[in-house]
């Protein structure tokens, strides 16, 4: 054993290399033989404690035989360095007074180095790419690092397979239900599939020659939305050190690839948006943090040139002044989300020739590059005010009061209920009959009971909101029908209404006084009586409501 007294003789302690040395160490003599070798070299190339000193290396080794030319140049006093498979092999002769007494092999493993330094140089070359670059840099650094002969990434679209990276392209067509591809395997399992001889599998791989696969599944949020397919030109090229690298690297190309399909859909849905938008007959804007964020040209056009559009407090200069209040009131209203949208109209001012328009406003709270943000359309309904202008002139307006008369009203309340269902609002109906209308007409003469029957009508006017309907149904009956939020309001409402009337009874030299009778009715969308059959219901509740005034006054 000339090594062994030389190595101990150089100091070099044997057990130190047999069990702190963490890779493959082995010598041999000047024949090749193995002379001592550590623990690292018995878990790599042993198996039930055989004993080998002694031996051919080859013969214990046969795997290392492509190497024997290496081995005798070592021999001849040459020293080796060889770098394959993530393994960097050292092959150096021993040399003692300038004679080889034999070699020493290290065997030590670089695919930790790699996989680092492999993730360090991407990661830095990150910044300095955009998302579609960077997802093809984490592709082609998947294909060098684990050695692949063949890679693609299909993604898994609503039954369809569509590829968005491949290394070569593939002719032919693929199909999700052919159980011949791993993908088909990945997605009905759910799970990694490593086949490491296809050989021995009823797998067929996706280009020729190739020995070994696997299919990793892209997740995100728990679901496959695509794989990644890897194909090699060896059998069983990956070990479970090297499955856990791939699985970090197809995580970070998975949550790339996501990001960008993320991105890739938003500015799809974001251009179809600008296209409708701005081929709309609709104006359209966008409002985020009070600062007006898009403009379509339509809006221009309702609200007329020049127009300067900075914020939400520029638009809501167009409106009038007795409207611009309850304006930007929708607009905190929504953005503190008291309300996940409004329906409004409001009276503006065309900035280009200063003439009324009216416009129906629809708002509702959406999401604009990623943060909070209000979405505006405007109609222009001047044309429908004109109309509704002139319906009040003919036949649906009573001549006495100017409101509507039962046919106006019964034409308007069906469009108002129609609206409100699709917006799933509540509407509140109130059926008013004035008190002793036959009283004030016997003793004080029709004129004057035609006085009193407009001085409801102005009190209702004052009472209640622009957009509520107002209508005289009958003789001395009236009706109201407006949208609520809740059903206190209607409360509310008749205690404004009670309020007017005592200060109309308050002022002097009246000669008779106002009373009016009340039936109040809430009712949803989800309502299935007609108009007539609600009237017919809020009318009974008003002559109870009557009834036990009369009763209150005659005890």
């Amino acid at each position: 054993m000339i090594i062994m007294q030389w190595l101990k003789l150089k100091d070099l302690l044997p057990t130190f290399i047999y069990d702190h040395i963490n890779y493959p160490v082995f010598f041999t003599d000047e024949n090749l033989k193995l002379v001592f070798y550590n623990k690292a070299f018995e878990q790599a190339f042993l198996k039930n404690n055989e004993k080998v000193i002694g031996k051919n290396l080859f013969d214990v080794t046969p795997q290392l035989k492509d190497k024997s030319l290496y081995y005798m140049r070592a021999i001849n006093g040459e020293k080796i360095d060889l770098f394959e498979n993530y393994k960097e092999f050292s092959i150096y002769p021993l040399v003692n007074e300038g004679k080889v007494l034999g070699t020493v092999t290290t065997i030590e493993d670089k695919i930790d180095e790699i996989n680092f330094n492999s993730l360090v140089e991407v990661f830095q070359g990150l910044g300095r790419k955009n998302n579609l670059d960077n997802e093809k840099i984490i592709f082609d650094k998947i294909i060098h690092v684990f050695e692949a002969k063949f890679g693609c990434v299909i993604l898994v679209d609503n039954g369809d397979l569509k590829f968005r990276l491949f290394t070569e392209p593939l002719e032919g067509e693929f199909k999700k239900e052919d159980d011949k591809y791993v993908y088909y395997h990945v997605i009905n399992k759910d799970k990694v599939m490593y086949f490491p001889d296809v050989r021995k599998s009823q797998i067929k791989t996706m280009t020729l020659k190739s020995l070994s696969t696997i299919g990793i599944p892209l997740r995100k949020n728990n679901s496959i939305f695509g794989i990644l397919i890897l194909e090699f030109r060896k059998i069983d090229p990956l070990d479970d050190k090297l499955m856990s690298y791939l699985l970090i690297w197809s995580n970070l190309l998975a949550d790339m690839i996501f990001e960008n399909l993320l991105w890739e859909n938003y500015k799809e849905l974001e251009d179809r948006f600008r296209l409708l938008s701005e081929q709309s007959l609709i104006g359209v804007c966008i409002v985020q943090d009070e600062k007006i964020v898009y403009v379509n040209p339509q809006l221009i056009e309702i609200l007329g040139y020049p127009l300067e559009f900075n914020n939400i407090n520029d638009l809501a200069k167009l409106v009038v002044s007795e409207n611009r209040q309850r304006f930007l009131l929708r607009y905190k209203e929504l953005t503190e989300r008291k309300l996940g949208y409004i329906i409004d109209e409001f009276k503006c001012i065309r900035s280009i020739d200063r003439k009324p328009v009216y416009i129906e406003v629809c708002a509702v709270n959406t999401i604009y590059k990623g943060k909070s943000a209000v979405l505006y359309t405007f109609l222009d309904i001047s044309y429908r005010k004109a109309l509704e202008e002139e319906l009040k002139q003919i036949s649906n307006t009573d001549p006495l009061t100017g409101l509507y008369n039962r046919r106006g009203f019964i034409t308007l309340a069906e469009h108002t209920i129609s609206l409100t269902k699709r917006l799933k609002k509540k509407l509140v109906l109130i059926f008013i009959d004035l008190d002793n209308m036959k009283v004030i007409n016997d003793n004080l003469g029709h004129n004057v009971g035609d006085m009193a029957l407009k001085e409801t009508a102005e009190i209702l006017r004052s009472t209640f909101r622009e957009n509520d309907i107002l209508a005289r149904v009958g003789g001395d009956e009236f009706v109201v029908l407006g949208i609520v939020e809740k059903d206190e309001d209607k409360d509310e409402l008749i205690v404004r209404l009670n309020k007017k009337i005592e200060e109309k009874n308050s002022m002097e030299n009246r000669i008779y006084r106002l009373s009016l009778s009340y039936g109040t009715i809430i009712f949803g969308p989800e309502e299935q009586k007609s108009i007539e059959e609600l009237l017919d219901k809020a009318d009974k509740l008003m002559y109870e409501n009557k009834k036990k005034k009369k009763a209150l006054t005659n005890g």
